[in-house]
């Protein structure tokens, strides 16, 4: 039933709400407009009836309480989306773009040619603020000709602009006081008056250089094109905004300026679009702009112009700086902070996508470390609202305005950081303490630390100084914890386990993500480039992809292969890597190829290999009392203690009393090293035992992960050392005896090139670095030769042709191996010989030599091995003939 007509309306524009059925609840007249329902009295006063009569006094206007579709807590009606939290005023801000102009006319003033390029909106007014600020930026320009190269600024369309020049400029400041803080808390509109200064500045060098110049008239021989007018100048600020992290992101830092460090990870394809095209009018020649927006180009329906009638015949201005072509490229930054410790295990680096446009597209490439900075942005992470969610989620991002390469940007350090860094620095033993802060969940294992701790101290840089350290042993003696450690202290890099199998050997090398496949995604060995450190977990499992992993670390590049195209990467990372046995355990009757499952040429380029075995020894009960003081909670990480004064160290170089210690057999305490005939490989020093806590001493105050990551930036990025000459001559004495030029026997000399030499300086120069040392001492060389005679000494054997699996001039002290115990069992079995007097030996009598030389289980390997020797000689069945000198 209709309501009854009313004077002076039409009654069939409205509908009674419940008189055409439905479920859902309407007002009581409506009608409909684009699907959506419209009152009718919407905007009628509460006391007021239907045709604007008082109703009945039953409530007071002021407390009448709004009902149906205009209550206060309904989302019905019009207005219902404002009532969100999302555009409180304490919440959110509108920023300086959201107000989008849809077309401008170009009405530049005289004094200004380029003012519609950076103002959309607003009009030059002469004397105000913003005229001033642009005209006292256009004179410091003028004042720093050698600074700004005109010509190359309007060639390029961008100029870098440093923040302690225009800052520091006194005539600016007069006009300009908050320079630097109107950049940061307003930067479109700064940015904008800084580039429109320079543009003026552009166009009136131009002008000047004309007018000086005679122009070059066209012939019908030679054709001179016209000289075009000067597009849009962007302006690059650079140090305005200190380095943050993306964890202090909030609602307040919206449209701020912000800055971030990270390694780019992603990088998406560049699209390209028509944002704005220019119109000249047929009738007034008036020149206008409108945006563009999709595969539809609108064009001008009037002229700008109010005196102008003109409704088409509008000309497209190809050539016009206000018709622009935008670029546009998405990448993404892992970030990489000395503030943040990530175990890559349980959290994973804070990542951001930034926005890149215009000449900032393709500047970057994946695996680089950059310092970016841009105007912090929210766009929402779904486009799909017809679930009625209101909640919409947004994620920050960044719209580039400027990209700098972080190797040539130092890490700034706190005054607290420098003070922590000389507390560590004037330790007595300062190597011990690094050393056991390193994973101190283990117990002993300090050589392969401090192994690791050297690769972390190499060089970065256009050289490549990587150091490789792998670690070879049983299941369950700490690899896997040594490895997160490092990869938690490291500067920046990646870490990939190799119990995820395919999902993991993917992960290395360079592939493609995305829904179409369009974006490059850098794997860990692209991570850690530029001196960085990548972490392999359990590498032996990686087969499928070790073939990558070798052809990174020889020829420092990574290769992917493209349809009709062939990409390589630049990469010089650091790998720590571990493996365990194939069989379970490492069977010491074997090689060390037969062990794991890597390849003699992926093994060779490792400088440092050691192998951990879970031996029954006099250590376990300090292991014993380890493990229950570290789960009492008696052994923890904590700052360094007052007792770390800040004293001189007695040297340039290193402590003395380091050295000086005395070694057991011995009744000098100096170390005499000018004496060129004595090798120093035969000297008597036991860098494991100088590295260890004795019972004695108590437990030290281990230093947190924080600073020992702070510290080892802080020695890469501000410590350079170099050889004197007396590190040199040790290195060339060691490198000698190593090939076998020192009176070595020919069949025990090891296959060691330029390379490997080169591995042995950049570890002398680490372990300087770790002294905070400018000078390698022959004090650090001794600590890398002990390091390398163990590495060496515990992978010996004679038939192993890699770096490390080469038999080594160590002592038999430090030889844990089967050439130790085949070296005893030859010994003892041609005294045997000799004194029975017969060659002819069956195998129950060599078992018998064997146990004596203390060979208890492993007796067939050894004798194999001496008959491959030419020690032994196979004359039948169980029966052998020792061959004689």
């Amino acid at each position: 039933m209709n309501p009854p007509p009313s004077r002076g309306r039409a009654p069939s524009r409205f509908v009674r709400g419940r008189g055409r059925g439905g479920g859902a609840y309407r007002p009581y007249f409506y009608f409909r407009r684009n699907g959506r329902v419209i009152p009718a009295g919407g905007n009628r006063q509460p006391n007021q009836g239907e045709h604007g009569a008082p109703d009945a006094p039953s409530v007071s206007p002021a407390n009448r309480q709004p009902r149906g579709w205009n209550r206060p807590g309904s989302k019905r009606g019009r207005n219902g989306h404002l009532d969100c939290s999302f555009l409180r005023p304490e919440n959110y801000a509108a920023p300086e773009d959201g107000l989008q102009v849809q077309s401008i006319a170009v009405d530049n003033p005289r004094a200004y040619p380029g003012w519609r390029l950076y103002f959309l909106r607003e009009k030059y007014e002469e004397g105000n603020e913003l005229a001033a600020r642009v005209m006292a930026v256009e004179a410091y320009y003028q004042r720093n000709p050698h600074t700004f190269d005109f010509v190359m600024i309007r060639d390029r369309g961008f100029f870098p602009l440093s923040a302690p020049g225009i800052i520091s400029d006194a005539q600016l400041k007069e006009v300009w006081p908050s320079l630097s803080e109107d950049i940061r808390e307003h930067p479109l509109r700064t940015l904008g008056t800084l580039s429109l200064a320079m543009h003026t500045v552009v166009v009136n060098h131009l002008l000047d250089s004309n007018d000086s110049t005679t122009a070059i008239v066209p012939t019908p021989e030679q054709y001179v094109p016209p000289s075009a007018r000067v597009r849009k100048i962007y302006t690059r600020p650079e140090a305005f905004v200190p380095v943050e992290t993306i964890e202090g992101i909030s609602h307040t830092r919206v449209d701020t300026l912000f800055s971030i460090r990270g390694t780019v990870s992603n990088v998406g394809e560049p699209s390209y679009s028509l944002t704005w095209q220019a119109f000249r009018c047929s009738r007034c020649q008036m020149e206008m702009a409108m945006r563009q927006r999709g595969t539809f180009q609108p064009r001008p329906y009037q002229c700008k112009r109010s005196e102008c009638v003109a409704r088409d015949e509008f000309v497209p201005l190809r050539n016009s700086p206000y018709t622009r072509l935008s670029i546009r490229q998405i990448i993404r930054v892992e970030e990489s902070s000395l503030g943040l410790v990530h175990d890559f295990e349980t959290s994973m680096p804070a990542e951001m996508d930034v926005e890149l446009r215009h000449d900032l597209v393709d500047a970057v490439r994946i695996g680089q470390e950059v310092v970016i900075t841009g105007i912090l942005k929210l766009q929402e992470l779904g486009d799909d609202t017809a679930a009625g969610d209101a909640s919409n989620q947004m994620q920050p991002f960044l719209k580039a305005v400027n990209i700098r390469d972080a190797g040539s940007i130092k890490r700034e350090f706190s005054e607290r950081d420098l003070e922590a860094i000389a507390m560590i620095n004037a330790e007595t033993n300062s190597f011990r303490l690094l050393v056991q802060s390193i994973a101190p969940e283990v117990y002993g294992h300090e050589l392969p630390k401090a192994a690791c701790l050297l690769s972390l101290l190499g060089g970065k840089g256009a050289e490549s100084e990587a150091i490789n350290v792998l670690l070879v042993g049983d299941p369950g003696i700490g690899k896997t914890k040594i490895l997160q450690s490092c990869a938690q202290i490291a500067e920046y890099g990646s870490h990939v386990s190799g119990k995820r199998g395919a999902q993991s050997a993917q992960q290395l090398g360079i592939t493609f993500a995305g829904r179409n496949k369009r974006v490059v995604q850098a794997g860990s060995l692209m991570m850690a480039s530029g001196g960085g450190h990548c972490t392999l977990d359990d590498v032996d499992k990686l087969a499928s992809k070790q073939a990558v992993l070798l052809q990174c670390l020889q020829s420092e590049e990574v290769n992917l292969p493209l349809p009709g195209a062939f990409a390589s990467f630049p990469a010089q990372p650091s790998v720590i890597a571990c493996a365990n046995p194939q069989r379970g355990q490492y069977d010491e009757g074997r090689y060390l190829l037969q062990n794991i499952n890597i390849t003699p040429s992926l093994l060779r380029e490792f400088h440092l290999v050691y192998i951990l075995l879970d031996k029954p020894s006099e250590r376990d009960m300090s292991l014993t009392a380890h493990v229950r003081a570290l789960h009492a909670g008696a052994k923890k990480r904590a700052r360094i203690a007052a007792r770390y004064a800040l004293k001189p160290k007695m040297s340039d170089s290193m402590c003395e009393v380091t050295f000086n210690v005395p070694a057991a057999g011995r009744e000098d305490d100096t170390i005499n090293t000018e004496d060129d005939n004595d090798s120093i490989m035969q000297q008597d020093y036991d860098l494991d035992k100088r590295l260890e806590v004795l019972p004695e001493e108590g437990d030290l105050d281990l230093l947190p992960p924080i600073l020992i990551k702070k510290f080892l930036s802080y020695a890469r990025q501000e410590v350079n050392p170099v050889l004197n000459e007396e590190a040199s001559n040790a290195i060339l004495r060691y490198f000698l005896e190593l090939t076998g030029s020192s009176g070595l026997h020919e069949s025990d000399s090891i296959q060691i090139g330029a390379g490997q030499l080169l591995g042995i300086i950049h570890l002398s120069q680490a372990r300087a670095r770790l002294d905070l040392s400018h000078v390698v001492s022959p004090q650090h060389v001794r600590d890398v030769i002990a390091l390398l005679t163990e590495s060496i000494t515990q992978t010996s054997l004679k038939a192993d042709s890699s770096w490390s699996g080469a038999r080594g001039g160590g002592s038999a002290r430090g030889a844990t191996g089967r050439s130790a115990q085949l070296r005893n069992f030859v010994e003892l079995m041609k005294k045997r010989s000799a004194a029975l007097g017969r060659r002819i030996f069956e195998f129950d009598e060599l078992k018998e030599i064997g146990t004596r030389a203390g060979i208890l289980t492993g007796l067939s390997q050894v004798v194999e091995m001496a008959n491959l020797g030419g020690y032994l000689l196979m004359k039948g069945a169980n029966m052998y003939e020792v061959v004689p000198d």
